[in-house]
């Protein structure tokens, strides 16, 4: 059975996008390396990415972008920061991955594309940014810009190497992340209101 390539393009797409809103560097790192490597080939002008300037450029960015995502309070200044960047990948990495589309116009596919991924990672990184203070407060942000790291480059690797399992791993990031965040509430609540003895 031959898979129509549009039905892979489209999951590959919206999660390097959502991975995007993530960690901004972190999807456009992956590609690029991947695609140096030979194992994913790009079309112009998003070949762009496999040059050494590209690549040495996206990998200094990840750098400092995973070390201030860990600093509570510098985290929500980078958020503010890496805003308009991770629109910029989400657009760059969704408008790689629906090259395969041929049935509309090339420049209109390029545009919509460019519009749909940015939306996409904008839209992720607004709500993560959004939570991340929340996180502070009960001294979780460290472990959910972890988490969120983790998340962006399975969710990464997922969506170039095997999309059609991205809509599974949205899902079961989702339900794993509340899962995480509804037990530490419950640890702190337990903490501080232990549960009354026999006597009281």
């Amino acid at each position: 059975m031959v898979v129509d390539p549009r039905l892979l393009a489209l999951p590959a797409a919206f999660g390097l996008a959502g991975a995007s809103g993530l960690n901004a560097s972190l999807p456009l790192l992956i590609v690029s390396a991947l695609a140096r490597a030979g194992l994913v080939h790009l079309a112009p002008p998003f070949d762009a990415l496999q040059s050494d300037v590209a690549f040495y450029g996206i990998l200094c960015l990840a750098v400092v972008e995973f070390a201030t995502d860990k600093v509570p309070a510098l985290d929500s200044v980078g958020h503010f920061v890496m805003a308009p960047l991770a629109a910029a990948s989400g657009a760059i990495v969704f408008g790689s991955q629906t090259g395969a589309i041929r049935d509309v116009d090339p420049g209109v596919a390029v545009v919509m594309s460019l519009l749909v991924g940015a939306g996409t990672a904008a839209t992720v990184h607004v709500a993560r940014a959004a939570a991340r203070p929340v996180a502070n407060v009960v001294l979780m942000g460290p472990v959910v810009s972890t988490f969120e790291d983790a998340t962006s480059a399975i969710l990464s690797m997922v969506a170039l190497l095997a999309p059609l399992l991205v809509p599974l791993l949205l899902v079961g990031g989702g339900v794993g992340f509340w899962a995480l965040m509804r037990g530490r509430a419950r640890r702190r609540a337990a903490q501080r209101w232990p549960a009354a003895g026999p006597g009281g």
